[in-house]
Order: C-alpha cells, then structure tokens, then sequence
C-alpha cells in the first residue's frame, strides 16, 4: 500500500500522507522523509497536504522529525490539513503552527478534508 501519493480531488491535486495505524515512528519518519523529497520538487506555495495521523504512535524523536519535516517544506506548502488528530496529538499540531507560522486545519474525516483542500 503507497502511504504517499498524489490524489485528483475537484480537479486539485492533493498531496497524501496516509500514516493510519502506524505504531512504529520509524515507518511514520520514513513516510514524512517520502512526502518532503516530492514536496521539495513542487513550486513554492503550490502543495496542498493532507496528513492522516489516526491511530498513529509517535515519540519524542517523532515529533522532532515532524517539526523538521514542517520546518523545510512550509515554502511549498498552499494548504495542510490533518485527519485523525486527538489527544496529545493536538499539542504537537499547535506547536507545528506555532514554529511554522502556517495554517494546519484540522478536519474529522478524509473526505471533509479532501473537500477543503480542494476549495483553497
């Protein structure tokens, strides 16, 4: 199963990262690793990225990753969402925010987010 990949949606292309049910942080970093090579190809303010993080594990050296991850790609980025963010996942979404500057909206379902992608 591709865990990154392009997806047409209203005729915008959506970059996906789809880490649904990983419990090892090392498959999860691997993914980001995956989604930034793609992004970094990309015009600058041209990606719009969905993050699907729902029942996904990580760990300190995850969020670190992650925090990196935004860091390098915010350039590129048009507009992100996240599906699948709850509990202690949330402060690490603020916190993304935060050090980034950009908007990361959450939405509860893929389609609901597919949807806002598309509209940006």
């Amino acid at each position: 199963m591709e865990r990154v990949y392009f997806k047409e949606h209203k005729g915008k292309m959506i970059l996906v990262q789809d880490m649904t049910g990983l419990v090892e942080v090392k498959a999860c970093m691997k993914i980001f690793d995956r989604a930034q090579d793609l992004i970094l190809k990309e015009p600058l303010k041209s990606v719009r990225l969905l993050t699907n993080v729902t029942d996904a594990h990580y760990d300190r050296e995850g969020a670190e990753h992650m925090k990196k991850f935004s860091a390098k790609v915010t350039p590129h980025m048009k507009a992100s969402v996240v599906v699948g963010v709850e509990g202690l996942k949330k402060i690490v979404v603020q916190t993304l925010i935060t050090l980034t500057g950009r908007q990361i909206v959450l939405r509860p379902t893929m389609q609901q987010a597919m949807d806002w992608l598309a509209d940006q």
